[in-house]
């Protein structure tokens, strides 16, 4: 079992060329690597694993199979950090009794959930990734992904950067996400690819939320889902429920001793989002993110 600690922005293919010109200024190279990924998702009709929290990917590289169990984790803003299992499988269906067995919720049938499995959808891209070292001996991935999500008849493009943690001070994901942020047009990634997956196989809006929440965690969740389900329906209202986030935000970032400086932030774009949906792309929106996303990671 391993833990994964990642950050996540999207970037169009168009900021590729920058990005790799960049690599040499994040820290010593230790390996690069293009690789095609082909990666199919499995639940049962009534959505088992996603009702228990649970993420289940077969993952085809280099000519050799692997599949994946992810479990409930913790999202601290932009930080994502989930458990995950890994194990070799001799094809695309998984074989769930490879996985150890305290992993199941108690009274799980294992062979029935085995029966039952279905492929949901695939996401099948072309990774270029860097093994950094940080000045610290901190080792960090930066993954740049691009190909498409399938559901049936239905795609969606995947363009995408993970800067993940291998060893070391997960600081230092935050260190370089603040440099990248000042040299690219990225835009933080709240969904994960299956996340987007399982939305694009039932073609339903996500929903908004009923209000901003009282903690700083419920109010970055809020802002998530409401600049997720722009563009979807309801946009008015998504950026309207945007503007209540960032405005309660705005409120209790007075009260956190060390980063009280960044109310005033937060509520300058609480009044700039009700005018202009760009704001979600703005470097300053995304840093804003960035640094609440690092405290909240901090405070755990």
């Amino acid at each position: 079992m391993s833990t994964e600690l990642e950050l996540k922005y999207l970037l169009p293919p168009a900021g590729l060329g920058s990005l790799v010109q960049l690599i040499p200024q994040l820290g010593e190279l230790q390996h690069a690597g293009h690789n095609s990924l082909l990666n199919a998702y499995f639940d049962t009709a009534d959505n088992w694993f996603r009702r228990h929290d649970m993420g289940l990917r077969s993952r085809l590289k280099q000519g050799r199979y692997e599949q994946t169990i992810k479990l409930a984790g913790s999202q601290h803003g932009a930080m994502q950090m989930r458990p995950e299992y890994n194990v070799p499988c001799d094809g695309v269906v998984p074989k769930l009794d490879a996985f150890p067995a305290e992993i199941w919720p108690e009274q799980t049938d294992v062979p029935q959930l085995q029966q039952q499995l279905i492929e949901l959808f695939c996401t099948d891209f072309n990774r270029q990734s860097w093994l950094l070292r940080c000045a610290d001996g901190s080792e960090v991935e930066l993954a740049y992904d691009q190909g498409e999500i399938r559901a049936g008849s239905h795609s969606q493009p995947i363009a995408e950067l993970e800067l993940e943690l291998i060893s070391g001070n997960a600081l230092q994901l935050f260190a370089l996400a603040k440099i990248l942020l000042q040299q690219l047009p990225l835009r933080t990634g709240w969904q994960s690819k299956a996340a987007r997956g399982y939305s694009l196989r039932t073609q339903q809006p996500l929903a908004l939320p009923q209000h901003a929440g009282t903690t700083l965690l419920a109010q970055i969740r809020a802002l998530q889902q409401a600049e997720a389900s722009y563009g979807q329906t309801q946009q008015a209202a998504a950026l309207n429920i945007a503007s209540q986030a960032l405005t309660a935000l705005s409120l209790s970032l007075v009260q956190q001793a060390q980063i009280p400086h960044l109310a005033g932030e937060a509520a300058a774009l609480a009044d700039a989002v009700l005018q202009n949906a760009e704001v979600f792309g703005w470097r300053r929106y995304n840093e804003l993110l960035l640094a609440v996303s690092e405290y909240l990671y901090q405070s755990v």
